[in-house]
């Protein structure tokens, strides 16, 4: 015991060490640096089945590329093109290149898009949708969020001639041509379909382009133009026109491969790509408590000028392109560990890209400075190049690894004859400890002149992602929720997959941690599903019966009909049989919810004390028995009432009948709770209630039913000073459930006590039906209503969860954090939306092209096929 309690004092002097040097390190990134911008989230296709940035970190460092052959579904004659012979006309003699063999897939469903527009959309727009919001779900954000705000879009791309060879167009197709071709749309489109407010724009910079928008990004949130910032780049070739060209040059590489400064290097490689990252500035992502990936700590752009060729690199230029950016950024040349540099794999651009290095960063280095490029993993990405080596430098940055660059083990004569002042990394090794953070550049230049170089610093120190513990150890005496949804059914069950395999991969994670990023950062659609587990392997089972699509123990699953109004019933009170269940229901409460004891007792002292004080009345100031049950179900009631307000559910409209009024007008704040129950009290001894009912308060409640007439519907707000007291019943939850298509009911009575009785068509009732609860999956009925109970008894752990995770189920939006309070739950990465793709290319004879197998992961099919070369409108909430 005394060796562990010294462990632990240990660690947390280790621990708070940790916060005040990383407090130190904001303070100083933010004091020295006040144009600091944060990376806080990252989506990509990449070349080699890379669908995501975990993807693209173990292509880096592993054993293969990402070139392999010309792509077969894209229209091109991939016979015809080929001719050994460089210069041959209209001929290319190299035939692999790094390719997205998945670009024509897109989930146009997702986004509210047509057939028609999507076979008319070039696919660089589709793509940049698809990884513009796993970006944002990358950094922990749920998208539609950020509908209304003043999020910027800063785009590099150029236009391909996606369709320019097509003869005839579909006919419901034709008004998108445009649209979908124009490269300003594209930036357009995210904007509109995401619903940002903040400046967005598109540019063709060639090569620079990707980079090039993130300085103008970078710009904009320092002058507040916006605050945040998603910036990206393309590039999908629809032609192979970039080969035939090259190719009449002599100037592409036979094989298809970037051999970045090496010796072997023999000419570029063409390659698709996509990219986008989400910025914010970093004192605002570290106050919003951000997932800080790398830091861009400065940045700048030129051109060559009236160089000695107008495509031809010029080194002077990209001296004083360096020499900005490291003052931009505050820095000495010495404080940069690695440079991304741009290493197409041209022996003269390759050698005046080096020679620039040197000259900046100098000669003269205590240490040396590594270079590699990406490209010689995936080939030149053209617009997208900058962004792909800013997303290696960032996962580096991460990872404290320098990773290899492929053919390092000749280098160039001109990074070989530099005095050790300029290394290749030829493999993966430890970033050198220097005592500073580490340091990263990334160069592009453009084939138009532009040149830019971007400077990227190490995350300040935050706390880590907690390893979580054992698997089934957590989380004990306490049920988690883990909640998932989806477009469609597909998307749900596919949902449901990747998390499965996500949690085979990381098995040590905390499931609190789990559920809290499933309910906070996810997006929720219309097909729904709630798992509920008191540990580890009961809710991973669960999750593999949504995943299999059938009924499982602690799972529910809600129709497709998306968002229902919500209804909240209050029975009468039922006599000395409820007795029992309300002091069960009571106990559980008061133990488990503050805020359930603290209105429950308000409410008895209400009470108490107006009969204490009607000894001259009509009331005996004895409290009965009889009163105090009433009492305590009034107080029971609108104290789980208040719950679900806090909890984020909230009614359309109430039905009350009997002592079941006063609850109702209490939940709309018709009356005060100290007020129902100085009501409940009287009525309970026998009085009138109403003697003690104030004046009824104007209410917000968008319809009340009238508990007096239960066929009277009262639009708007409750008449200030209307009381009614009369018998309600069936009739008035039938009349509104009748006034929606389907309401979710929730109904605040007691196992085996009174009851409403519910319309025919119900999905499920109130006591003496069948309860939709968390072991549930009934049929979805269109128009059917859902009655859930307000509490579940046999849950004594906490009763209130599992209807809160079916009401999710059936389209209600709980507030999950106050069913996480307390845990400890926190942010963790998980997987992104399962998109369900199908394939768009214009002038291929299978216009929509096959659609993808449910349960397989699209994103990888094509490219693992094709890997001969290399081994491994806006959207809805409906």
């Amino acid at each position: 015991m005394h060796s562990n309690e010294e462990r632990l004092r240990d660690y947390l002097k280790r621990v708070t060490g940790d916060l005040q040097a990383a407090r130190a390190r904001v303070r100083e990134l933010e004091e020295d640096s006040r144009d600091a911008v944060a990376v806080i989230g990252m989506g990509c296709r990449w070349p080699g089945g890379v669908s995501s940035p975990d993807d693209l970190w173990r292509l880096l460092t592993g054993d293969t590329d990402g070139i392999s052959a010309f792509p077969d579904n894209r229209g091109w004659d991939v016979a015809g093109l080929y001719d050994p012979t460089p210069g041959t006309p209209g001929r290319t003699h190299v035939r692999t290149g790094g390719f997205l063999h998945d670009a024509d897939l897109f989930d146009a469903e997702f986004f509210g898009i047509d057939d028609a527009e999507a076979t008319m959309m070039d696919p660089q727009q589709r793509l940049l949708l698809e990884t513009g919001w796993e970006a944002m779900e990358d950094a922990r954000i749920d998208p539609r969020t950020l509908r209304g705000s003043d999020t910027g879009v800063f785009l590099g791309m150029a236009r391909q001639p996606y369709g320019d060879t097509v003869d005839a167009f579909p006919e419901d197709g034709v008004g998108h041509r445009m649209t979908g071709s124009i490269t300003s749309v594209a930036a357009g489109r995210l904007s509109y379909t995401f619903g940002f407010e903040g400046p967005s724009t598109a540019l063709d910079a060639a090569c620079a382009s990707g980079l090039v928008a993130l300085h103008l990004a970078r710009q904009s949130l320092r002058n507040r133009d916006c605050s945040l910032a998603l910036v990206g780049a393309a590039t999908v070739m629809a032609d192979a026109e970039i080969f035939l060209e090259y190719s009449r040059q002599d100037a592409m590489a036979p094989d298809g491969r970037c051999k970045s400064f090496s010796a072997a290097a023999d000419g570029a490689g063409w390659a698709d790509g996509v990219g986008v990252v989400l910025l914010e500035r970093l004192s605002d992502a570290v106050r919003n408590g951000r997932r800080v990936l790398a830091v861009v700590r400065g940045s700048a752009v030129n051109h060559d000028g009236a160089s000695n060729g107008l495509t031809a690199p010029n080194g002077p230029s990209q001296q004083r392109m360096i020499r900005k950016a490291l003052a931009d950024a505050r820095l000495s040349p010495g404080r940069i560990d690695l440079v991304e540099g741009h290493g197409t794999g041209t022996p003269l651009g390759d050698a005046i890209e080096a020679d620039a290095l040197l000259a900046a960063y100098g000669a003269e280095r205590d240490r040396p400075l590594w270079l590699g490029s990406v490209k010689s993993h995936l080939g030149h990405p053209q617009a997208a190049a900058g962004m792909a080596g800013l997303m290696k430098v960032v996962l580096a940055l991460r990872h404290g690894t320098l990773p290899p660059s492929r053919y390092a083990d000749r280098p160039a004569e001109t990074v070989e004859r530099s005095p050790g002042a300029l290394r290749l990394v030829a493999r993966a090794a430890p970033w050198p400890e220097t005592g500073q953070p580490r340091r990263a550049a990334v160069s592009a230049f453009g084939v138009s002149g532009t040149n830019v170089h971007t400077i990227l610093e190490q995350a300040p120190e935050q706390t880590p992602e907690p390893a979580g513990t054992a698997p089934g150890a957590e989380p004990g005496d306490r049920a988690v929720p883990w909640v998932l949804s989806g477009r469609t059914p597909g998307a749900l069950r596919d949902q449901a997959r990747r998390l499965l395999a996500d949690l085979a991969a990381r098995p040590g994670r905390s499931v609190r941690d789990i559920g809290w990023s499933l309910a906070l950062t996810r997006a929720s659609f219309a097909h729904r599903a709630a798992v509920l587990g008191d540990d580890r392997d009961a809710l991973t089972a669960g999750l593999r019966a949504v995943a299999d699509g059938r009924a499982g123990a602690g799972v529910v699953r809600g129709g497709s009909g998306g968002r229902r109004q919500i209804v909240f019933a209050f029975p009468e009170y039922g006599g000395a049989a409820d007795r029992d269940a309300w002091a069960e229901l009571v106990a559980t409460l008061r133990d488990r919810s503050p805020g359930f004891s603290a209105l429950y007792e308000r409410c008895r002292t209400a009470a108490e004390a107006s009969l204490s004080d009607a000894a001259d009345t009509q009331v005996d100031t004895q409290v009965d028995a009889q009163v105090d049950d009433q009492v305590t179900a009034y107080a029971a009631m609108a104290a789980l009432a208040n719950l679900w307000r806090s909890s984020g559910v909230r009614p359309a409209a109430v039905v009350g009948d009997g002592l079941g009024e006063i609850a109702a007008a209490c939940a709309v704040g018709a009356v005060r709770p100290e007020d129902g129950a100085r009501m409940a009290a009287l009525r309970g001894s026998g009085g009138d209630p109403g003697a003690a009912a104030p004046a009824v308060a104007e209410t917000d409640a968008a319809f009340w039913y009238s508990a007096g007439q239960a066929t009277e519907l009262v639009l708007g707000t409750v008449p200030a000073g209307h009381w009614r007291s009369a018998p309600a019943g069936s009739e008035a939850l039938e009349k509104a459930c009748a006034q929606w298509d389907g309401p979710l009911v929730i109904w605040f009575g007691v196992p085996g006590g009174a009851e409403f009785g519910v319309p025919g068509d119900a999905e499920s009732g109130v006591p003496g039906g069948t309860e939709a609860d968390a072991s549930a999956d009934v049929p979805d009925r269109p128009g059917a209503a859902v009655v859930i109970p307000g509490a579940h008894h046999r849950d004594a752990a906490d009763p209130l969860l599992p209807g809160l995770a079916t009401a999710f189920a059936y389209g209600a939006s709980p507030d999950w954090r106050a069913a996480y309070d307390g845990t400890g739950g926190r942010a963790v990465s998980l997987p992104t939306y399962a998109f369900q793709r199908r394939g768009y290319w214009l002038g291929r004879d299978d216009r929509e092209g096959p659609d993808i197998p449910e349960g397989h992961d699209d994103r990888d099919s094509r490219d693992d096929r094709h890997a001969g070369a290399a081994a491994p409108g806006p959207v809805s909430t409906s």
